[in-house]
């Protein structure tokens, strides 16, 4: 699959499945602009000579619009958006927090007793509003954004990453599985309102993919939710990135609106 003369832009482009992404289009011959809240975005990708790597968060929608403006003046055109770019946490303090609920409701399976955990009383608006700020206000920043420069081409593929964790129940703090499901709902509305422009939107919803984010749990416990997938191993980033270039090529043409989940069987659907 050739993506030579596409333009295409990635969030979440300084590692992971984004990383994976920004490198998989740039081989098929994209020009590629990779955006990531990390300074080091650029040093990351300068070993790609179509790929340029801008920081950005992309929960400021002032410095989303000033991006696309870039790509705008510097290629006239978008093909590809891809948002890659999420968390599953707002801060560090947070993080820590639910790698010990994890661990409590692990040991608590392991020794046979039982943990009912309390998560919804403890979280404040405010790590409420970042993680939907980044997840979801960023998705549809981008989106917003890129919009305009597709109708101009006809045509366009924009593919949101959601989760696994928006297409069933778990407990988990709830700003990420509601975050990720209102990305569906963006990528549906999206959809719809979009064809006729000639624009596809699509989302896919990954299950454990071994990325540094997924990593942030304890290996054990990383383990232990590998094992609750019927194929019991971690997918590798550019498993993703290759199902991201097909959602993008002519390949799938036909396909709009679509939840795909490279989840190893733990969503069937």
């Amino acid at each position: 699959m050739t993506f030579e003369g596409t333009v295409a832009l990635v969030t979440g482009a300084g590692s992971g499945m984004g990383l994976a992404t920004v490198r998989a289009l740039h081989a098929a011959g994209a020009t590629v602009y990779g955006l990531d809240i990390s300074p080091s975005v650029a040093d990351v990708l300068a070993d790609l000579d179509r790929a340029t790597g801008l920081a950005v968060d992309i929960s400021d929608s002032a410095a989303v619009d000033a991006a696309f403006a870039r790509v705008e003046v510097e290629q006239g055109r978008l093909d590809v958006l891809v948002n890659a770019a999420g968390v599953n946490a707002p801060n560090r303090a947070a993080l820590e927090a639910l790698n010990d609920e994890n661990r409590k409701i692990f040991d608590a399976m392991k020794a046979g007793r039982k943990h009912d955990s309390e998560l919804f009383e403890f979280i404040s608006d405010e790590d409420f509003d970042r993680v939907m700020r980044i997840n979801l206000y960023g998705t549809f920043y981008t989106m917003r954004a890129a919009v305009p420069l597709m109708k101009r081409n006809g045509a366009g593929s924009i593919i949101n990453f959601s989760s696994a964790a928006a297409l069933m129940g778990v407990t988990m703090p709830a700003y990420y599985p509601a975050s990720k499901a209102a990305v569906l709902g963006l990528t549906r509305e999206g959809a719809a309102e979009l064809a006729p422009f000639g624009i596809r939107v699509n989302a896919l919803a990954p299950g454990a993919i071994d990325t540094p984010l997924f990593r942030q749990s304890d290996d054990e416990f990383a383990e232990f939710l590998i094992g609750m997938q019927p194929i019991r191993r971690a997918a590798q980033p550019e498993e993703i990135a290759e199902m991201v270039l097909f959602l993008a090529g002519p390949s799938a043409s036909y396909l709009t609106g679509q939840t795909i989940s490279p989840s190893g069987g733990l969503v069937m659907v």
